[in-house]
């Protein structure tokens, strides 16, 4: 069996964009990390959008792959895997790790690990300590690159990084040796509202993302925390952008204004996207730009699979 640890990764980190399993614990994050993804499934799956998306699923004939999938390797990415959190410091992909919680069968993700021509092991304390080779990378890529190192912290928690010594820190931090995230940074910016499955908390934006034009907004920001959840049956997403000073809010909210303005102009041709758009409240008080966002998950729903039906079209075209 090639290439076991993407195909594990990747099955797990699609459960992680729409989800990742109960509530963030800052004491499992590093506290020199000044970026935090998680996800909760269990929350997730019992959401209205939830199940309407496991619906569709089955209907584009992608949940019989993924129990397909459960029948290689022992688990099922959307039911079996409870909760994923993502760390790291800026944009080093070396300091980032994933640690994963779910119902594994140990031994035989182990057995396909091992497969891999490049496998080698290390102990760490009491930890074996996997490595192995990214077979998906470019071979032109350079050699350091395309390793990936992985244990197994207990039988239920899987930690997963492109750096051996990230790796070895996020084990610190588990067993208590070093500093965690409590009481730290994140403190002000992990949002534990009611029904969130998904957030996002970072600090230092300027240092974490990209120098694309698309990320303006984010580097005029000091810290940033996101939540999507469900409350009473309505999806929310709820975006907190801190910045330096209360004239610096006042720019991104200009950036911000302007933004809605073009998608409200585009929505005239698009009423989906319109009832959307007019859900989207802008506010700013002191240093702090709020977006919220809150609607009926079925017209979410609808409006994503109009524009994955209108991609395809154009593909079509082209």
């Amino acid at each position: 069996m090639r290439r076991p640890l993407i195909v594990l990764i990747a099955a797990t980190l699609l459960a992680a964009v729409p989800v990742l399993g109960g509530p963030i614990m800052k004491s499992q994050v590093s506290g020199t990390a000044n970026w935090v993804v998680h996800a909760d499934c269990e929350q997730f799956n019992k959401s209205r959008l939830g199940q309407l998306i496991r619906a569709e699923l089955s209907s584009l004939g992608i949940e019989e792959k993924l129990q397909d999938f459960a029948k290689v390797f022992s688990f099922h990415p959307l039911d079996d895997v409870r909760d994923v959190t993502i760390y790291g410091q800026g944009q080093d992909r070396e300091k980032a790790v994933v640690l994963i919680k779910g119902k594994f069968d140990k031994e035989k993700l182990l057995a396909l690990i091992r497969s891999n021509p490049e496998h080698q092991e290390s102990e760490y304390g009491s930890i074996v300590i996997h490595r192995w080779r990214n077979e998906e990378k470019v071979p032109s890529q350079d050699a350091k690159e395309q390793m990936m190192y992985g244990c197994f912290y207990r039988d239920d928690l899987i930690v997963i990084g492109a750096g051996l010594p990230a790796v070895k820190h996020a084990l610190d931090v588990l067993n208590g040796s070093t500093a965690s995230a409590v009481g730290g940074v994140f403190d002000s910016a992990i949002q534990q509202r009611q029904g969130v499955f998904f957030m996002v908390a970072a600090n230092n934006l300027a240092q974490t993302v990209s120098d694309q034009q698309k990320a303006a907004v984010l580097k005029q920001a000091n810290q940033l925390a996101l939540a999507v959840g469900e409350d009473e049956k309505n999806v929310y997403v709820n975006v907190n952008l801190k910045a330096s000073s209360q004239e610096a809010a006042e720019y991104i909210r200009r950036i911000l204004d302007g933004i809605l303005a073009y998608l409200a102009l585009a929505a005239k041709e698009q009423p989906k996207l319109a009832a959307l758009v007019e859900n989207i409240k802008l506010s700013c008080a002191q240093n702090t730009v709020q977006v919220y966002f809150k609607s009926d998950p079925e017209p979410i729903l609808q409006f994503l699979k109009e524009q994955s039906k209108r991609k395809e079209q154009d593909k079509t075209k082209n």
